[in-house]
């Protein structure tokens, strides 16, 4: 058995205009688009700046899924390979992420054909 197995998937990350926040595409192994998201490390305070009695907070990852071809069928393999693949490559000496928190779209976005133009229209 070989020590390298092919990802089911790989992800291309890149960095936002914003804090400790990540855009990415998915894709398969066979480099088919699976999906788009936005990465959110959930990076604690430092101890030293907390009071001696504050929680102690874990460090996580949220993945905002933006859009995806995945089915309903599809999402739990997909969350479990791509939380090890995130973790992997947000994992720094500094952070090592307890877990990944995945968000989806909401059906009603995508089939409420109602609000289609007003979705579309400014907000001024």
């Amino acid at each position: 058995m070989a020590e390298e197995q092919q990802e089911l998937y790989h992800v291309s990350l890149m960095r936002t205009l914003w804090e400790n926040m990540y855009s990415g595409t998915v894709f398969d192994c066979m480099d088919h688009y699976v999906a788009r998201i936005r990465l959110i490390l959930g990076i604690p305070v430092d101890r030293s700046e907390l009071p001696d009695n504050a929680p102690e907070a874990q460090p996580f990852i949220t993945v905002l899924v933006e859009d995806t071809v995945l089915t309903p069928k599809d999402v739990i393999d997909f969350e479990t390979v791509l939380s090890r693949i995130i973790a992997r490559k947000a994992s720094s000496e500094s952070f090592r992420p307890t877990r990944c928190m995945f968000f989806y779209p909401s059906p009603a976005d995508c089939f409420n054909e109602d609000n289609k133009e007003a979705a579309s229209a400014p907000l001024n």
